[in-house]
């Protein structure tokens, strides 16, 4: 027994069992210890995310206002002042908007004007910014220029041309003297310059210098682009044009526009009615003051073999002062080869620039005539003293009126 309880040694430790034991132990340990620095990832993570959330809008703002889509802008710019993390940049931004809009924006754009009422919102906005964040310096600047503004409104000059924007319109130009330029890179200079401003300008550019290249598809493409991206930017900045009219104006416009590179496609490919029902529509939006439709016009009437109808159109494309270089030394050619075969063509030069004046000096007289001559509409006025006056009392004397604007 006593043998049988010495010779039975208890038995040995499980030494691999415990070691299984501390490698688990260890790689638990070592999971927990790896999962520390997740989560301090995870947190992280969270905390860009949320600065992503908040810097969102606040970038969509910026792109918006860098395309002069102003009501766009304005609008995320408001939202991103709800926001704690971002409050202060986006006043900063409505501030810059607002002066811009109240002081800056005269003549920027064809038919745009100052608008007052937001003069007191810049500076309030700009105010905001600093309330906010007391130390935030561009806004501290952009406040002091505002102020400088109302304290003399009528000297303060409009916003200079953007230099990077006048840069890429020079070398959209370019191209139309390039012919060798591949087209890829006329796409990524379009892309580009759309992506930097949101006016319809490029896409009609883009449209003509197709249409100089013969790729019909892609000139009837850009102009129905243009026409969009027109409809857009005038409705984004729809209050900047205050006069009345000026919106319609525009619209009519940039219609013509569109048509006018439809119709000039259509007759390219010789579709003649085609040709002539969007041409001479956009000939009537753009009241006949469109160098390139009347340009197109003159072309259409060659195409019907109708030179006097052509010698028309080509006369009041020169009469105009627009016009691509290009296009009108081929309209001045043009009307030389009627010239020759209606008559005598000695004396052309002389000829031209004697009906030219007649021409221009005819629609000098008839827009003067246009505001002559017509009912007074009613307007309510008021005296330096602030009396009503009734101009229905003033019927058969001479009254000036003095208009002026306050920017």
């Amino acid at each position: 027994m006593q043998a049988d309880r010495i010779g039975r040694r208890k038995p040995a430790p499980d030494v691999r069992g415990r070691a299984d034991v501390v490698g688990m132990a260890g790689r638990r340990a070592r999971r927990v210890s790896n999962a520390l620095p997740a989560c301090a990832a995870v947190l992280l993570l969270g905390a860009a995310l949320g600065a992503q959330t908040a810097s969102g809008p606040l970038a969509a703002a910026h792109r918006f206002w860098s395309q002069r889509l102003t009501a766009s802008a304005v609008k995320a710019f408001e939202a991103a002042t709800r926001d704690p993390r971002t409050a202060a940049e986006a006043w900063e931004a409505l501030g810059r908007i607002y002066t811009f809009k109240g002081w800056q924006q005269e003549g920027v754009f064809p038919g745009w004007h100052d608008e007052p009422e937001y003069r007191d919102r810049a500076i309030a906005a700009l105010k905001q910014s600093l309330a906010i964040e007391p130390s935030r310096q561009s806004a501290a600047e952009a406040l002091a220029q505002a102020e400088s503004f109302a304290a003399s409104p009528t000297v303060v000059p409009p916003a200079p041309p953007r230099p990077e924007v006048k840069a890429l319109d020079a070398k959209l130009e370019a191209f139309r003297a390039s012919q060798e330029a591949p087209p890829s890179e006329f796409d990524a200079l379009l892309k580009e310059r759309t992506e930097l401003q949101a006016d319809p300008a490029p896409y009609f550019t883009g449209a003509q210098i197709m249409l100089e290249r013969r790729d019909y598809a892609r000139a009837t493409d850009l102009a129905m682009r243009g026409a969009a991206a027109a409809e857009r930017f005038i409705a984004e900045n729809e209050s900047a044009l205050r006069m009345s009219g000026k919106a319609a104006g525009a619209r009519a416009r940039s219609r013509a526009a569109a048509l006018d590179i439809l119709g000039a496609v259509a007759l390219a490919r010789m579709d003649l009615d085609g040709a002539a029902r969007q041409l001479e529509e956009a000939h009537r939006l753009s009241r006949g003051q469109d160098f390139l439709v009347n340009y197109h016009l003159g072309e259409l009437a060659m195409a019907r073999r109708d030179p006097e109808q052509a010698q028309e159109h080509y006369l009041e494309a020169l009469a105009l002062t627009s016009g691509p270089e290009p296009l009108r030394r081929r309209a001045r050619e043009a009307l030389g080869h009627i010239r020759a075969s209606l008559e005598d063509g000695a004396g052309f030069e002389a000829w031209l620039e004697e009906t030219l004046a007649v021409r221009r000096e005819a629609r000098r007289t008839a827009m003067l005539r246009s505001v002559m001559d017509r009912p007074l509409p009613r307007l309510d006025l008021r005296g330096m003293d602030g009396r009503a006056i009734d101009l229905a009392a003033l019927r058969g004397k001479v009254l000036l009126l003095n208009f002026f604007s306050s920017w």
